[in-house]
């Protein structure tokens, strides 16, 4: 009898059909499907959570599935570990973690096809089976991408999803922002994506092969290397541990780029030129989160090196503390919550590289609701402004749009960090992992960690302040604009994906309550660490804890985690109550200019694009010069002087084909009388 597992590549597949059916539909150029295409797309979307549905449901029971389904190359024995041939493939591997991404994946995007039949349909939008076909397309390689079994095909459905984004961030082409942040994003993802192809490279030349899991999961022969029970083939003379950190940074690249970490960070905020419904699909639930999902999915490899673990965490840190400080004072509704997006994800990283594989993945799981529900939200608001996303031309909007309101208002709550909300129960247990590992390990990695648990307990300050100024500018107070005054909500294409996603917003963090489990000793109710380390064929939780201690040199130490959730629950509510006190009223004064020539620094952003398009203009620009002459003079100039001796003496030679045989038999006669003679004067050679 068929089960979950044989109908799995239809998850990816139905997304995908639905693609192709609505650039059928753009190429005739008529109008063929009702609502621009959307229908086809929410059939295809509504498929896949279906069918994920029933994977996580089987995965749940204790199966999982690792099997190649196609072999594209096959090669000689590789010259790593392995003797086995070097073979690249397409496979499926569904085990936890891929159970609940895709569950993640399909439900958001579902959400964002229903949404968009109020949002893109609004004011007589054009061009909208060109929008739903990147949608579809978007959805299937994100899909494609979770069900990958190993690297190299991962890799390839990351570079899809960079492409959908582009075409999505573009779809409005005709104006002059969103094609130049197209391109914006496409390009510093890119730069990223260099270094994890090297990073693939670097995996198959160590390793021969580039599996997640199974017989022959790289991460099991990283740990066989340095146990001595294996040789691996390094590079450059370096050790299997400097080696295998090598390869973890490079991967890293194409993390940073797409998890917008910096300092390449900076393509999300213009990304916003889309369409909201895909800032809340690709820029804040699903592509954004292929970076971590990534780590995650690695981390029994990057359990091994200390030092990158060490670098994710700081980097992670940095960035949370980074971004949250430019959303301190942003005016647009969107530009708040692109830099609270690369500000979250920031944590995401922080959890990881702390050796908080369950606080990582949790905190994804959480922030792809919350994070989705609230650029829906922003969408509603949009609509109902008439696309003005100035938060200072809005205001009083609680009374005018309550569904809209409440549901923004849970996921604000859990963007900060407030009890019983999704994002305070995984925000903490990040920043627990960062302090119990940091103040556990005494080597220079426990000081690194605790630098970051820093970075990250201030970062929720800073949260909790630029949310509640948003909700306070947006919703609450007396409407400062005519539009304001007169704004309505959507319809029930609007409200429903925001009733669901505040739903979840409220109530997922319920599934992994580690302080309260610390308080009452009752361990059973942390049912993500127990749905992580459920799948027999997985790595477990424990597992991980093991590579941490024994190879990474990372502990932990003794400190109850509610202590360590209420100081961060402090602070949140020491900046959520600042904004309120500062915002709150009928007439809020933007009290943000206090902070002069500071403000100035954070509204642009560090001067971060300036700074890039200097150092584009001043030193790259006159270094690919100087490399242009060397290659014209140097490179060129070799190669063209070696065509040219060739070229000179083959004119010369070819004067002797002339076509006259009896030109042809004198040359036969001359060479036969020289060679006579040759051996008759030297013929003791011979």
């Amino acid at each position: 009898m068929a089960g979950a597992f044989d109908y799995a590549l239809a998850i990816a597949v139905l997304p995908f059909l639905s693609f192709c059916l609505a650039v059928g539909v753009a190429l005739s150029g008529r109008d063929l499907l009702p609502k621009g295409g959307a229908l086809p797309g929410i059939a295809a979307t509504g498929g896949s959570l279906l069918l994920s549905a029933w994977v996580f449901l089987t995965v749940s029971g204790g199966e999982t599935y690792n099997e190649t389904f196609y072999t594209w190359a096959a090669g000689e024995a590789a010259t790593g570990s392995l003797s086995e041939p070097l073979t690249l493939s397409f496979g499926m591997l569904l085990d936890p973690l891929s159970a609940m991404m895709l569950l993640i994946v399909s439900l958001v995007a579902l959400l964002v096809h229903v949404f968009s039949l109020g949002y893109m349909n609004d004011e007589g939008e054009t061009g909208l089976p060109r929008y739903y076909a990147g949608l579809g397309l978007f959805t299937a390689s994100m899909l494609g991408f979770v069900l990958a079994d190993n690297l190299l095909m991962a890799f390839m459905f990351f570079e899809l999803v960079g492409l959908c984004s582009y075409l999505l961030i573009g779809f409005w082409f005709r104006r002059e922002g969103p094609p130049s942040a197209a391109k914006k994003a496409f390009l510093v993802t890119r730069f990223g994506d260099y270094f994890f192809l090297i990073g693939v490279v670097a995996v198959f030349a160590t390793f021969g092969t580039a599996k997640f899991a199974g017989e022959h999961s790289f991460p099991r022969i990283a740990e066989h290397a340095l146990a001595g029970e294996a040789t691996v083939n390094t590079f450059l003379g370096l050790e299997p541990a400097a080696w295998f950190t090598v390869i973890g940074l490079l991967v890293l690249g194409g993390v940073i780029g797409k998890s917008a970490q910096f300092p390449l960070h900076t393509w999300l905020p213009d990304a916003m030129e889309g369409p909201t419904p895909v800032s809340a699909l690709i820029h804040a639930a699903t592509m954004v989160a292929a970076g971590v999902y990534l780590v995650a999915r690695m981390y029994g490899f990057y359990a091994l090196s200390p030092t990158a673990l060490a670098i994710i965490a700081l980097v992670g840190a940095f960035t949370a503390l980074f971004a949250a400080s430019m959303g301190l004072v942003k005016d647009e509704i969107k530009q708040v919550l692109a830099y609270s997006t690369i500000s979250q994800y920031g944590y995401i990283m922080l959890g990881l590289g702390a050796g908080g594989y369950v606080a990582g993945t949790f905190h994804l799981l959480t922030h792809a609701f919350f994070k989705a529900l609230l650029f829906l939200g922003a969408g509603s608001v949009i609509i109902a402004m008439h696309h003005n996303e100035d938060m200072w031309e809005m205001g009083g909007l609680k009374e005018r749009m309550p569904v809209t309101y409440y549901t923004f208002l849970a996921g604000s709550l859990a963007l900060a960090g407030i009890v019983p909300f999704a994002g305070f129960w995984s925000k903490d247990e990040v920043l627990y992992e960062a302090l119990v590992h940091g103040l556990g390990t005494t080597s220079g990695l426990g000081t690194a960690l605790l630098v970051a648990y820093g970075m990250g307990l201030l970062a929720v300050l800073f949260t909790g302040f630029y949310t509640f100024r948003m909700v306070m500018l947006t919703f609450h107070g007396e409407p400062r604009s005519e539009t304001a005054r007169e704004a309505a909500e959507g319809g029930w294409n609007v409200k429903l994906p925001l009733i669901v996603l505040g739903i979840l917003a409220t109530t997922v963090g319920l599934v992994n309550m580690t302080p309260v489990a610390d308080l009452t000793g009752m361990h059973d109710i942390e049912l993500l660490n127990m749905w992580l380390s459920g799948a027999p064929e997985s790595v477990s939780v424990e597992q991980y804890h093991h590579l941490l201690e024994e190879f990474g040199g990372i502990h932990a130490a003794d400190v109850p985690s509610y202590l360590a959730g209420g100081l961060s629950l402090a602070l949140a509510l020491v900046g959520a109550g600042s904004a309120y006190v500062l915002y709150g009223g009928a007439d809020p004064e933007p009290h943000t200019e206090k902070l002069g020539s500071l403000r100035g620094v954070l509204y642009n952003n560090y001067y971060q694009d300036e700074y890039q398009v200097w150092l584009a203009e001043n030193v790259v620009l006159p270094l690919s010069k100087v490399a242009d002459v060397f290659d014209q003079a140097v490179v060129d100039g070799v190669v063209n002087g070696v065509s040219s001796v060739s070229l000179f003496g083959g004119s010369r030679l070819k004067r002797v084909q002339d076509g006259l045989v009896t030109h042809y038999a004198a040359m036969l006669t001359l060479g036969l009388t020289v060679l006579l003679v040759g051996f008759a004067v030297y013929g003791g050679w011979f």
